[in-house]
């Protein structure tokens, strides 16, 4: 009977488990990678994230925020425009944030402030659709931008 009972309980939390992945109204943002842990110079940091929605409206904006552990340095706030695209039901998709530490000649990436000592800090994100649904906000690993 207990082992009856162990395999049903198995058996509904892995289908608790596999909703967690459905398409809902409001967008879903999963964080996945950032190319680095330590950055110096004028380096790019680019982040990766994976997002769904339900209506695939995801098209107002991902508003970044750079949140400093340092004493002394400042945080970041950001709102990228996500570029227009037709709208599928069950959207599936990567975006890519990125941020440079010093200016890049060529780089389409926007220049966060330096702090004058090294910066241990991490990002959060969130995005909004097109009926103004916000995701839950998602947040970076540590990362330290040397001086």
């Amino acid at each position: 009977m207990k082992a009856k009972l162990l395999i049903l309980t198995a058996i509904i939390v892995t289908i608790f488990a596999c909703n967690k992945d459905t398409y809902t109204t409001k967008p879903q943002l999963t964080f996945k990678s950032v190319n680095g842990k330590v950055f110096s110079g004028a380096s790019a940091i680019i982040f990766s994230l994976e997002f769904t929605d339900a209506e695939g409206d995801i098209s107002d904006s991902i508003w970044v925020q750079k949140v400093t552990k340092t004493k002394g340095c400042n945080n970041f706030s950001d709102r990228v425009k996500i570029p227009a695209f037709t709208a599928t039901p069950n959207l599936k998709g990567v975006f890519e944030a990125g941020y440079n530490t010093g200016f890049i000649p060529g780089s389409i990436y926007t220049v966060i402030p330096k702090c004058g000592k090294n910066d241990t800090c991490y990002f959060r994100f969130w995005a909004s659709d097109k009926a103004k649904n916000k995701s839950d906000t998602v947040v970076s690993s540590d990362i330290i931008i040397l001086n």
